[in-house]
């Protein structure tokens, strides 16, 4: 491999792990929107089964 095929490589591959790390990052703020809209959606339903009285 040539040096200048060899630098573009690592500028690839440091590219690549920054954008890993960019996704990684992005995954766990959507991790807890998830969490947090799934609590939300379960209090709203437990209010409307226990003022209704299914439960």
């Amino acid at each position: 491999m040539r040096k200048s095929q060899l630098i573009e490589a690592q500028v690839m591959n440091s590219s690549d792990a920054r954008r890993l790390r960019e996704l990684e990052h992005e995954n766990d703020l959507l991790k807890l929107l998830y969490t947090d809209l799934l609590q939300k959606f379960s209090a709203l339903k437990d209010g409307l089964t226990g003022s209704v009285g299914l439960c």
